[in-house]
């Protein structure tokens, strides 16, 4: 036996990006949460997986992820994940800047997109210089 399969489709999976870069409301009853996200580029097939496979454990597994058309270089209609296949649908144009997540049996998370760079933040602790971003 070999060492454990960590991903389903190894030759579908890109090197990691780093880490997540999402803000996410608190939770709440509401069946729409809130948040922000800031994708590294504009290539979903590679994003979305990012997405996906990062995103907080204890606010649940993403099922189905929706985009408008535009918003990205590269669209597809489906992702791998560590999960599994996960299909992709479209939302209309004025949307635009906007992905929703459906989390299975918990709702909705609606995450504005942030096109901008991170700013590279420092902050100092003990004396030694960490990055924020």
């Amino acid at each position: 036996m070999g060492a454990p399969q960590q991903f389903p489709y190894p030759h579908r999976c890109p090197q990691p990006l780093g880490a997540l870069r999402i803000e996410l409301a608190p939770t709440s009853e509401r069946a729409v949460l809130g948040g922000v996200w800031r994708p590294y580029g504009r290539d979903l097939t590679r994003e979305g997986p990012h997405l996906i496979d990062d995103f907080p454990k204890g606010r649940g597994k993403i099922d189905r992820l929706a985009y408008v058309k535009g918003d990205w270089d590269v669209e597809p209609t489906e992702v791998f994940t560590r999960y599994g296949r996960i299909k992709v649908g479209f939302l209309p144009p004025e949307q635009s800047g906007v992905v929703l997540l459906r989390l299975a049996g918990a709702g909705v998370v609606r995450l504005r997109i942030d096109w901008e760079p991170a700013v590279n933040v420092w902050s100092e602790v003990g004396g030694r210089r960490f990055s924020t971003s």
